[in-house]
């Protein structure tokens, strides 16, 4: 039997370590994507430690993260703000990033921590939770449908001078499946 994830709020001392690990976990989720040219630009302007300490100070964002046996397992991000339109449940707030490190991936880890964010939106007095999701990352995509959210949308993603379409999912908080038999 595996341990279960442990999850805690990050802090701004949290920086430098969420950096390395958001870092890490974007570029071992799209390597390998030749559709996406600019991973190492995007990883150089959004996962320095100065941008990974500013999303800690924003009061629009909690960051938790997920250890496994004391080691990195993943991090997620809710964001509070206006949703894109499509969007209509009630109190929405955005799961802005849920990445796991790969080694993790396939345990079971990756739907204990979308448990986590659940609880958090809760907890933050959300009712709706979105998500954008890049429109060829079909393991995420399942993942998101298998859980019980929905295709409602989508917005466009800039990315490596491209714009992507992405689709948006969204789903109320007492819809999302957690089942513990959920692989991911």
């Amino acid at each position: 039997m595996t341990t279960p994830l442990a999850v805690r709020r990050a802090t701004p001392a949290d920086a430098p370590f969420l950096a390395g690990l958001a870092a890490r976990t974007f570029r071992d989720t799209y390597r390998g994507d030749d559709e996406l040219d600019g991973i190492d630009d995007y990883v150089a302007g959004h996962f320095t430690v100065a941008a990974v300490a500013a999303l800690l100070a924003d009061p629009a964002c909690t960051t938790l993260l997920a250890f496994h046996d004391a080691a990195p397992a993943g991090y997620a991000l809710l964001r509070a703000g206006p949703p894109p339109a499509c969007v209509t449940g009630p109190r929405p707030i955005q799961l802005d990033r849920l990445y796991l490190d790969a080694p993790r991936t396939g345990r079971g880890h990756g739907t204990a921590l979308l448990a986590a964010a659940v609880a958090l939106a809760g907890d933050l007095g959300a009712e709706t939770l979105w998500l954008g999701v890049y429109q060829r990352n079909a393991r995420a995509i399942a993942f998101y449908e298998k859980r019980g959210f929905r295709r409602v949308g989508q917005r466009d993603f800039p990315f490596g001078g491209k714009v992507f379409v992405d689709p948006v999912y969204a789903a109320g908080l007492g819809e999302i499946r957690l089942a513990s038999d959920a692989r991911a």
